[in-house]
């Protein structure tokens, strides 16, 4: 299974580096899976809102599962959100692919671009709670959870909740024990503040 966390220039920076390293030290326990950090176009050097800057040479492909940051939207920023809504392009990838990966997963105001893409219209989910009116406007069900799972939607609010719905999404791919020693191993707390489908199966 590969998961693949985009960015694009006014990301935030925790949203994808805390996830990603939850991934990647759940692909040293089950080789099955894979995570990667790709952009949809423009220079391999991307920015990020507090000016972290990362080369990433890999583009957008055909993942298992994608997983999408937040980034410079309570701010005010041009940048960030707000551009690539503006644009449209990756609103566009991300309905596309939302069709024929296992999941589309959003932290923080990243769940504002999963709205623009259509894809949360009647659906559950969360986002960084200063962005909660915007993502009303996209017909979403709004709750105020660190993580909400959806089935094949799942969010999470404000910034540290990535680790929260990294942690979460091991559980449902690779099982409770796997999570819980990653949980162990950086010392944070599996999460708990989950709203979940009724019907779903338990995880």
């Amino acid at each position: 299974m590969r998961i693949e966390i985009v960015v694009f220039d006014g990301f935030d920076a925790l949203d994808v580096v805390a996830p990603w390293e939850m991934f990647a030290r759940a692909a040293t326990i089950d080789s099955g899976l894979e995570v990667g950090v790709v952009r949809v176009d423009g220079p391999a050097l991307v920015t990020a809102a507090d000016g972290l800057q990362l080369q990433v040479d890999d583009e957008l492909g055909t993942p298992d599962a994608l997983f999408v940051p937040g980034g410079s939207w309570v701010g005010g920023s041009n940048n960030g959100v707000r551009r690539e809504i503006r644009q449209g392009t990756l609103p566009r990838i991300i309905a596309e692919l939302s069709t024929e990966v296992r999941w589309v997963a959003s932290v923080c105001t990243g769940a504002l671009l999963l709205g623009e893409a259509g894809i949360l219209r009647d659906r559950n989910a969360t986002t960084n709670p200063a962005a909660l009116e915007e993502l009303s406007r996209y017909d979403a069900i709004v709750r105020q959870n660190r993580v909400v799972d959806d089935g094949n939607v799942v969010s999470a609010g404000a910034v540290t909740s990535g680790l929260d719905l990294a942690l979460w999404l091991i559980r449902r791919e690779l099982g409770e024990p796997v999570a819980g020693d990653i949980a162990r191993a950086v010392a944070y707390p599996m999460p708990t503040d989950v709203w979940q489908t009724p019907g779903q199966r338990p995880n």
